[in-house]
């Protein structure tokens, strides 16, 4: 899920994306009955709270084609507007939004759902188009197939589903062969390619959200199911009107690099649950570090956090002794991609000449040298630019993964079985758990460095790194990675900071669907959320057939696409682990230990350097706590839908109070 941009502006929201507190994920109940999130009041008659919420950000909406997108930029709003099957409440507890009921067949091979009556479809100004309807969910999969949606996770998940999108023949009779459809108005039903005890938790992302097909077929002939054109449909344009919505809210107003601003569906189906009536984000560039703690002083921003870069940060740390508390940790996974086959340098600080790039692209190629890398980088000082130390340390992630994603039958955390996994390929004897640096070891980089130079690698190694230089946090980040890696390598690794404009960067690390474009050698910009509970969901963005991640580190989609750079760096041995372990659906202990596999791997070859969650910071706020929805996966977390809002600042003692009855549910 949620290819994310680490540009979050001095941790601007309280994202719940904890560890979940689950003993097990390991068994799925073969009937579930919808119920709904327990806020701290049961419905909005009861609510006397603030009913707007303002926020800064520097995150936009580009694509509101909500099944197709797989940005975090574009979740962030899509998950407002439409709703899918189910949703998670503020508990984490998986729970019904669109469906009432569901249930899966005693092997897991099938999985239906029963939608609930009555909820609409609504335009951008509220009026009622026409009722959801279990074929629109079967729309919203082929839609999403037939645009080359980005969310390829269905991809071995649902029967049918990849052959379809591969043949390119998207005829009606083709589309046949795929696993869904809808047995009547109010029941759909999905057929799975193997045995899928976790397929509900993937109805909350956007992959398998519903579209009105009339409505689709309204915004131009492109969009026609079996007639895909993206130049002549404009269904998702960044545009109150190019979609319809089911959800909480509406977009009212859009205007790029000023303000976002979304008002409450007035035809929701679940209102008595939507606390606020309003939800403005204000653009801002990061470039000031003190506007958003001087909003929320103001009154205008509902939270904020506290920067340690600030050169007073003691003295806000004071002023809020009794109301900062860290952010919880979250689901996500960020680090360093190398890019193992530059193309272009339009961006470079060093590449002047083709012995350059070259004596670049073989130290990539080399994992001695990417080992001494990650030995050099000093990630909990990188951290600590903008966090308190303890939050800092706290954040770190030695794996490309959610250690708590999921539990196997002795209540072993995935994360865990990682580590073992690690420590039987490699000998050693690390642990690979949150809040330390596991792989920092400065004397250690210097070995590297010496057996790289054995393996023929010429030193000093100069790597590009794009950097946002309108961004205070980043640049500072940068600088302390940039600082970190030159001195523990005694300046044989020289980062080169190529400082550039938001969109520059956007376009280049972020947006970009173009290996040949990935203009940089190293870069920190892209991160992984849990799209489901599974390990599959992160293993597989490094898969060299069609891996997400591909792009970010300049290779081709195609599994025998740059085929020589993949056997080298070992991606197709990652490729046979990852598909061992898909293929055990009847053993989840037996799965989930061939997975790790995979993912100590992945660290084993160093292929890339984890480094951290998603930001943190000691948060002041006026959002109650824990009201907002809480995900570990699927895009439920962006949810405005459930939050309440309090007049005063949360103190310490509600904010621990609210916590402790929240880890009690």
């Amino acid at each position: 899920m949620k290819k994310l941009l680490l540009t979050l502006m001095a941790l601007l929201m309280s994202v719940s994306l904890a560890s979940c507190s689950s003993s097990s994920t390991t068994e799925t109940p073969s009937t579930t009955e919808a119920t709904t999130g327990t806020p701290t009041v049961d419905s909005v008659a009861d609510y006397t709270g603030p009913t707007e919420w303002v926020e800064a950000t520097s995150r936009e909406v580009q694509n509101m084609d909500y099944v197709a997108t797989q940005l975090a930029t574009d979740h962030e709003l899509n998950a407002n507007f439409v709703d899918g099957l189910l949703e998670n409440a503020p508990s984490g507890e998986y729970v019904g939004a669109i469906a009432e009921s569901w249930e899966s067949n005693e092997d897991a091979t099938v999985w239906t759902f029963h939608l609930r009556q009555g909820v609409n479809w609504v335009t951008s100004t509220g009026e009622v188009y026409d009722e959801v309807k279990a074929q629109d969910f079967v729309t919203g999969l082929r839609h999403g197939a037939e645009f080359a949606s980005e969310a390829n996770i269905l991809s071995g998940i649902i029967a049918g589903y990849q052959e379809y999108v591969d043949a390119k023949d998207f005829s009606d009779e083709a589309f046949a062969n795929v696993g869904v459809k809808a047995v009547d108005d109010y029941t759909v039903e999905y057929t799975m390619t193997a045995p899928t005890p976790y397929f509900y938790t993937l109805t909350t992302y956007n992959v398998l959200f519903p579209i009105n097909e009339e409505f689709l077929t309204s915004k131009g002939t492109g969009c026609a199911l079996g007639s895909p054109d993206p130049n002549s449909c404009t269904f998702g344009a960044a545009s109150a009107d190019s979609i319809l919505y089911n959800g909480a809210y509406l977009l009212s107003v859009f205007d790029a690099k000023s303000q976002t601003v979304l008002v409450k569906n007035p035809n929701y189906w679940d209102a008595d649950h939507v606390y606020l009536e309003t939800v403005t984000r204000i653009y801002d560039d990061g470039s000031d570090p003190y506007s958003i703690i001087t909003g929320f002083e103001q009154g205008t921003y509902v939270q904020a956090g506290l920067n340690a870069s600030w050169s007073d940060y003691a003295d806000y740390a004071e002023k809020y002794a009794n109301n900062a508390y860290p952010e919880l940790p979250n689901a996500f996974a960020f680090g360093v991609v190398f890019n193992y086959n530059r193309q272009i340098w339009d961006n470079t600080n060093y590449a002047t000449t083709d012995e350059a790039k070259e004596n670049t692209h073989n130290a990539i190629l080399n994992e001695n040298f990417r080992k001494a890398l990650r030995a050099a980088y000093d990630k909990e000082a990188y951290l600590a630019t903008s966090a308190p130390a303890e939050v800092a340390k706290s954040t770190l992630r030695n794996v490309n993964s959610f250690p708590q994603l999921v539990y196997n039958s002795e209540g072993v955390a995935y994360g865990d079985l990682i580590t073992e996994a690690y420590n039987a390929q490699t000998g050693e004897n690390v642990s690979l758990a949150d809040g330390q640096d596991t792989f920092y070891d400065p004397e250690a980089a210097k070995e590297y460095i010496a057996a790289a130079e054995a393996d023929g690698v010429v030193f000093p190694v100069h790597l590009d790194m794009l950097v946002i230089e309108t961004s205070d946090r980043l640049v500072r980040q940068a600088q302390s990675m940039k600082q970190s890696i030159e001195e523990n390598t005694d300046g044989q690794i020289i980062i080169e900071l190529v400082l550039r404009d938001e969109d520059t960067v956007q376009n280049i690390a972020y947006t970009n669907t173009d290996p040949a474009l990935a203009d940089y050698d190293i870069s920190t910009f892209t991160g992984w959320g849990p799209d489901y509970a599974d390990p599959k969901t992160f293993v597989d963005i490094y898969s060299p057939d069609d891996g997400y991640y591909m792009t970010s580190i300049g290779l081709s989609s195609e599994f025998d696409g740059d085929q020589e750079i993949k056997e080298a760096i070992g991606l197709y041995e990652y490729y046979d682990l990852y598909q061992a372990a898909d293929a055990i659906t009847d053993d989840l202990d037996a799965r989930y230990d061939a997975f790790a596999l995979a993912d100590a791997y992945l660290l084993e070859h160093a292929i890339y350097v984890p480094s951290s969650q998603n930001s943190r910071a000691m948060l002041v706020s006026r959002q109650v706590p824990f009201t907002r929805s809480y995900s570990a996966s699927g895009i439920s977390s962006y949810k405005y839908k459930y939050i309440q809002l309090q007049e005063d600042i949360v103190t310490v003692d509600e904010y621990n109070a609210a916590k402790a009855a929240w880890e009690g549910k």
